[in-house]
């Protein structure tokens, strides 16, 4: 059965064809009773060769052109993260729409090229015909590498094959560390470190940026390697892990965090997480977060080493830079610039999960690297000045019951509706109404979108770190996600899978 589940589903994916890839899926968990987890494995394997691709920038007319390859994998990670946040009968939705948007996000590099069809083409305004031939595969299968001496070594090893770039020793690497089954937290963390630390030092006037993808990839791996089984998850390692080490490769912020820990806090900070226990005041907080959106990048560097020195705690920390990331999409009103602010969001969201989870001696340094990201988003579309009180003034919700304010907020952000949307989810936030029936209907509209991971993502991302947050501002989590749904662009037609989960699917969900 897994078999010829596996033959039908490669099948129908290198046909493109996206009902007929979502249909087999849904065949698999609920005609054929199969896990959740073993229709993962099977549509992982099935989709991983002709995901990758050989560099993430490319050249076209004298100019850098990004290529990001790992969509159709956050997306799922996404995807199994945000199902129980919605009502019971929606659950399988999201993962739908994941496997929905597999067909259309294969060989990126060529689709960017006008020589394959899908998703990327067709966003770039190419009508690209079908081809006689199939996505390329850039990178073959590896066999595992287990080498001599201690976990530490391999792991250091696996960390210099993949900073060096050398994708296949890289990848065998990892395969060799991830068949031991004691070895498998420390690889987990070891993998979202290394994610981490690969971020750009700006995205101000760059197009060569990895906006935080490394780090969501990495994360992506491991959750669904823990939720389908490692021992299960070749095709989840081959989609993500060797594209960990594909060019360019970006360590000088990370280095430039070690140099100033180094310099400026006892022990270079690896000490901190057993001293620091003290979380930022209200008033602190909100200093920060302002700072973090109209301040410079060395003014909010030397005000979290005066945090760290004072005793802040790590958490508290992460949790206000969190906040700030948030408010760079309150503050957004262009829609092709929340990508801007949706991607330090969800990277924070990672790098903060990996900050609750982790022991790692260098947690301060990523602080660093968050804070740096969101600040310079913020000063490369200029959010010097706070929108969301403004727009939401002139709003009336008085007369209106939750559950009506639920239904107009679905309506305002699939009208694409910005400040409607942005007041709405204030007005019901601040009614003290239910937020688990807030979270329930944001997350079923965040999935009539298809073709883009990020509605989803951030909506997870952002229900993540409220559940978390130790601020006293984290109801601006839960508005940043509904603003993002309706500002970020989206591409016609786009609610096909919704449909048909309306019509064929959601009976037997």
């Amino acid at each position: 059965m897994a078999d010829r589940s596996f033959a039908l589903l490669t099948e129908a994916i290198l046909e493109r064809d996206q009902p007929r890839t979502t249909d087999l899926f849904h065949q698999m968990v609920t005609r054929e009773g199969r896990a959740l987890s073993d229709a993962l494995d099977v549509v992982t394997r099935a989709e991983a060769p002709f995901v990758q691709v050989p560099s993430h920038i490319n050249v076209r007319d004298g100019q850098i052109t990004l290529i990001n390859n790992d969509h159709t994998i956050l997306g799922l990670r996404a995807a199994l993260n945000l199902a129980p946040f919605l009502p019971e009968r929606y659950r399988l939705l999201p993962l739908l729409q994941g496997v929905w948007y597999i067909p259309a996000g294969l060989d990126i590099w060529n689709q960017l090229l006008g020589k394959y069809p899908g998703r990327y083409a067709t966003m770039k305004g190419m009508n690209v015909p079908p081809p006689s031939y199939g996505p390329v595969v850039w990178h073959q299968e590896q066999a595992p590498i287990t080498e001599e001496g201690t976990v530490e070594e391999r792991l250091h090893a696996h960390m210099i094959a993949t900073m060096s770039g050398d994708v296949r020793r890289a990848y065998g690497l990892f395969l060799g560390l991830a068949a031991d089954a004691r070895v498998r937290p420390r690889l987990r963390d070891h993998l979202i470190f290394l994610g981490l630390i690969d971020v750009q030092d700006t995205i101000i006037g760059r197009k060569a940026r990895n906006t935080g993808h490394k780090a969501l990839r990495a994360r992506a791996v491991t959750d669904l390697a823990e939720f389908i089984g490692w021992d299960r998850s070749h095709g989840v390692y081959y989609i993500g892990v060797p594209d960990m080490a594909v060019g360019p490769l970006y360590y000088s912020l990370y280095d430039a965090a070690c140099v100033t820990v180094a310099s400026e806090l006892p022990d270079a900070g690896k000490n901190l997480a057993q001293t620091n226990h003290t979380p930022l005041t209200p008033g602190e907080v909100e200093e920060m977060v302002r700072l973090l959106m109209e301040a410079d990048g060395p003014t909010i560097w030397a005000l979290l080493t005066t945090h760290l020195r004072n005793g802040r705690s790590i958490r508290s920390l992460g949790d206000t830079i969190q906040i700030g990331a948030a408010e760079l999409i309150l503050r957004t009103t262009v829609p092709k610039q929340f990508t801007d602010g949706q991607h330090p969001f969800d990277y924070c969201n990672t790098a903060n999960d990996w900050l609750r989870t982790s022991e790692s001696p260098y947690r301060p340094r990523v602080l660093y690297l968050m804070a740096n990201f969101v600040n310079d988003a913020a000063r490369s579309n200029k959010l010097v000045t706070p929108v969301l009180e403004r727009e939401c003034a002139g709003f009336d919700a008085s007369g209106r019951t939750p559950s009506a304010l639920l239904d107009e907020l679905d309506e305002a952000i699939l009208a694409y509706d910005i400040p409607r949307a942005t007041a709405l989810a204030s007005a019901y936030l601040k009614s003290g109404a239910d937020r688990n029936a807030y979270q329930a209907s944001v997350a079923v509209t965040a999935c009539k979108f298809q073709d883009d991971p990020h509605n989803q993502k951030i909506t997870h991302s952002s229900f993540e770190e409220y559940g978390h947050n130790s601020t006293h501002l984290r109801d601006r989590l839960l508005i940043a996600t509904v603003r993002l749904l309706a500002g970020w662009p989206k591409m016609p037609g786009e609610r096909e899978c919704y449909a048909r989960f309306m019509k064929e699917w959601i009976a037997n969900a």
